[in-house]
């Protein structure tokens, strides 16, 4: 491949000294033209196959970390910075950020950190802290002349005035678990959003998450923290606040009985869901 200055995908110019040559080849295959989430989806699918990873057994063994290192995740934060649906959802989620005045944020798994420019911008006196384990060199770069956004690489606790953990846990095996550390590094009274998607849209969402697709509200309500609601414009994000003492116990029982029946629950909601089309349609 001849030397570039830059590597152009759908009108986003990637300094080449940012990237190794098989993120170059990589990105340079890709689609001229935008392409839809269906086509990441599958294009996220085909890598996860390349590494020969499985979802239905532990990850612990598996070259997990090679597939969310692949230069398949940098595509994806390109993609999510153009796509409108995802736009759209990280204006409305800024947005709610800037209207608490919340001064310390923590975007947990921040990735590319398009949801941490937005709210540094509408939020110039607060600061956001992306805790990501695998940051591109373009996503590092861009971020580079953001005063109030930094990247690092573990929470504290009782730290945050509000924590986002978006797309992140249906990609672990204890999505629970991680729930309760993230809640643990907010403060008293502060708020914690969820953005789950608990369903097999791509092979990495993990399907022993999917118990928890119409329970986690409930799951989280026995752990101790206060459902405030869904966030109009982007309802798939579950607002919680943390205001009395939680119990990590309570929530591993309330999970327990959501693995017994979430997936009678989901089995239920989408037979209810195919009828109620039959009759609108």
């Amino acid at each position: 491949m001849s030397a570039k200055e830059n590597v152009n995908l759908w009108d986003v110019d990637i300094p080449t000294d940012l990237l190794n040559q098989s993120e170059q080849e990589y990105l340079s295959s890709q689609p001229t033209n935008l392409p839809t989430v269906e086509w990441v989806w599958v294009e996220m699918d085909r890598v996860w196959d390349k590494y020969g990873l499985n979802n239905k057994k532990p990850l612990d063994g598996q070259p997990i970390a090679e597939f969310y290192s692949h230069p398949v995740w940098l595509m994806n934060g390109v993609f999510t910075s153009l796509d409108p649906v995802s736009s759209k959802h990280r204006d409305v989620i800024s947005q709610f950020i800037t209207e608490n005045d919340f001064e310390l944020i923590a975007d947990y798994a921040g990735g590319f950190g398009e949801l941490a420019i937005k709210i540094a911008e509408k939020s110039p006196n607060a600061t956001v802290q992306i805790i990501e384990p695998y940051p591109s060199k373009f996503g590092l770069f861009r971020l580079k002349d953001k005063h109030n956004i930094e990247v690092i690489d573990s929470l504290g606790n009782n730290k945050y005035d509000a924590v986002i953990a978006q797309d992140v846990l249906e990609h672990v095996e204890d999505p629970i678990g991680l729930a309760i550390t993230l809640t643990e590094s907010v403060k008293d009274n502060g708020v914690i959003l969820f953005a789950n998607c608990f369903y097999p849209v791509i092979k990495c969402h993990l399907p022993k998450t999917f118990h928890l697709r119409h329970t986690f509200r409930f799951v989280m309500a026995a752990y101790g923290l206060k459902y405030q609601g869904r966030l109009v414009g982007a309802e798939h994000v579950l607002i919680f606040k943390k205001i009395r003492r939680v119990n990590a116990k309570n929530a591993r029982l309330a999970e327990r009985i959501s693995q017994a029946v979430g997936g009678v629950i989901n089995w239920g909601r989408d037979i209810l869901s195919s009828l109620k089309n039959l009759v609108t349609s």
